[in-house]
């Protein structure tokens, strides 16, 4: 009976991912920011709720309950089928010299199911968004400083860009661990320049519109090593590399004019019809190190380079943009892992600093937008080894007086991760 149980619970979780796949997202948690401009857009660094509330931290991180999305050579330490799902939203506060700005949004971050195909491979398939783009700004123009025409010009982006992970762990020696994952992008990204005259009866609007297509696929890698020190105390570091520089990619380029709503379009013309070219991609090199005892508490550091100087900055010039450099520091805290007497004592907490200097930069004499955040969470036991996780995170990028930008921004992510043994045929004695 409890074999059957399991069972069902195994196919109608598999029968909800597979859905999730098939629903293409249209909106995800990244709110209006200017600082999305960039090509592709904003990456999504989610790495799950668990490894969310340590600031992003997993390049040496991991344990056999949670999915370890950020090294694939680490789901070799899962010895249980997982699946997790997480859902964020995000309040940003948004200012500038002269204004300011509040919105509240959120959708779904993940869905992931990994599991044992031997003692020494465990695979891994999960959705997560890569980036995302969407912001919106206007400014006035006078065409004469003593006429009374006027011009409104609004700059506008939107879309994202989805990835499906296929990621596979093997465990090559007794302590050396070895990964590779292949991720499958999709989706677009539209960015337009629109004018409106105001003075001289113009009830419309012309827009230049850009919008990209993305279908493509990139290969990342990864290797980790664990030391045992002594009693269920464990040293791991841990490196990933992003192995694909470049990926094919489509864009459709036209002239169109719309009605005052910019919602019916009047008439268009095409000056590129699905024109093929080659995306430069942000490449990544991660390391980290961490020390973990058992069942009971870890603490990490990573460090993360990624190169954007490939890639252009959407402005009109060739300039390319600088290197981001970022550092994670995180850790959790198990009381008591293995009491019944106390729920608390069960209960994991964690905790997780970001800092990084991003490759956002407005205008090209501003200095690159920094950005801080602190993260805190917990792990509450449900059943067996299933948990809902429960993280806040709390930080700010960019600064006023520096990048004439600053986005202040608060995050609640709730996840859910369920582990169990399945797959294991049944005996009998």
């Amino acid at each position: 009976m409890m074999i059957n149980q399991i069972k069902f619970n195994f196919f109608a979780l598999l029968v909800c991912f597979c859905l999730g796949l098939a629903t293409p997202s249209k909106a995800q948690t990244l709110l209006n920011s200017p600082y999305s401009y960039l090509r592709m857009g904003e990456l999504n660094q989610t790495a799950g709720a668990s490894l969310d509330m340590m600031g992003g931290l997993g390049v040496a991180t991991s344990n056999a309950i949670y999915t370890n999305m950020v090294n694939p050579a680490l789901l070799a330490r899962n010895r249980y089928t997982v699946f997790e799902v997480g859902a964020k939203t995000t309040f940003k506060v948004m200012q500038d010299l002269r204004q300011k700005q509040r919105s509240f949004g959120g959708n779904y971050e993940y869905l992931s199911l990994a599991f044992p195909v031997s003692n020494r491979w465990t695979a891994n398939i999960s959705m997560r968004p890569y980036s995302e783009v969407n912001y919106e700004t206007q400014s006035l123009r006078r065409l004469s400083p003593l006429g009374l025409d006027s011009l409104i010009y609004s700059f506008r982006g939107e879309g994202n860009v989805n990835r499906i992970s296929i990621a596979n762990g093997f465990r090559i020696a007794k302590e050396l661990y070895l990964g590779l994952e292949m991720n499958y992008l999709f989706g677009n990204v539209s960015r337009g320049v629109s004018t409106q005259n105001l003075a001289d009866g113009q009830y419309y609007k012309v827009q230049l519109e850009n919008r990209n297509y993305y279908n493509n696929v990139y290969f990342k890698s990864g290797l980790a090593y664990r030391f045992k020190l002594g009693t269920d105390l464990y040293l791991s570091l841990g490196a990933t590399l992003d192995m694909t520089k470049n990926i094919n990619a489509k864009s459709l380029r036209r002239f169109a004019t719309y009605d005052l709503s910019g919602l019916n379009l009047i008439n268009a013309d095409t000056l590129e019809n699905m024109r093929g070219y080659t995306q430069a991609l942000p490449v990544s090199k991660k390391v980290g190190i961490n020390l973990e005892k058992i069942a009971k508490w870890s603490i990490g550091l990573d460090y993360i380079e990624t190169d954007w100087s490939r890639l252009t900055n959407n402005l009109g010039n060739s300039q390319g943009l600088n290197v981001s450099r970022q550092w994670v520091l995180g850790g959790e805290f198990t009381p008591d892992f293995g009491s019944v007497t106390n729920y608390w004592k069960r209960v994991t907490y964690r905790f997780g600093l970001n800092a990084q200097t991003t490759a956002y930069r407005l205008n090209a004499n501003d200095p690159a937008a920094k950005e801080q955040f602190v993260t805190f969470g917990m792990a509450l036991p449900l059943r067996n080894l299933s948990y809902l996780n429960l993280s806040y995170q709390l930080g700010k990028r960019g600064s006023i007086d520096a990048n004439r930008l600053e986005e202040q921004f608060q995050r609640i992510t709730l996840g859910f991760t369920f582990s169990d043994v399945w797959f294991v045929k049944q005996k009998i004695n």
